[in-house]
């Protein structure tokens, strides 16, 4: 799934080591299918919505289809910032904000990585240091969460798009939107 990531931001931005604990643990699977479902539900909810009814007809135009493409890439934006990031403040690991987090996974790695057998307090320490690291990044807004959560929104507008291209047939008035062909 990374392979999506990169193709909008480069792999330079998921270069570190440690953002394997949250990256191989799902972070990007979870990425790509809140894009796809959050596209294609706003997409199917413009076509069906807008376009297929004499009464919206009106609404069966290129700006409202533009519209409900950036509120899809805006809900992505959001949902991937606020559930697969996480936030800072959330403790309780049932809560959806915690769940499948990267705060969650920045924990569970140093907790997985400490409890080993024969790992030195020299290791603790630094995963310790790297741990605290993340965290105060992810808190400021940096880290990997502004790369994160502008790829998924980027790919929920492509998914949006490719569902609209499926769509638009079965609508009455949406077939011409975004364009004509296909």
């Amino acid at each position: 799934m990374e392979f999506f990531y990169f193709l909008v931001t480069g792999s330079k931005a998921w270069e570190p080591i440690y953002h394997a604990n949250f990256f191989n643990g799902g972070g990007f699977s979870h990425g790509v299918i809140c894009a796809l479902i959050i596209g294609a539900v706003c997409a199917i909810a413009f076509y069906f919505g807008c376009c297929n009814s004499n009464k919206t007809s009106k609404m069966a135009n290129f700006g409202v289809w533009a519209g409900a493409l950036a509120i899809s890439a805006v809900i992505t934006f959001f949902y991937a910032d606020m559930i697969i990031i996480g936030q800072r403040g959330v403790t309780d690991n049932k809560s959806i904000m915690r769940t499948y987090s990267f705060y969650k996974a920045n924990e569970d790695y140093y907790i997985s990585r400490t409890g080993q057998p024969n790992i030195s307090q020299t290791e603790i320490t630094d995963l310790a240091q790297k741990k605290t690291e993340i965290k105060s990044n992810l808190d400021k807004g940096g880290d990997v969460r502004f790369d994160f959560n502008l790829t998924t929104a980027i790919l929920s507008m492509i998914f949006f798009f490719l569902v609209s291209i499926g769509v638009k047939r079965f609508t009455i008035n949406g077939k011409t939107i975004p364009v004509q062909n296909p």
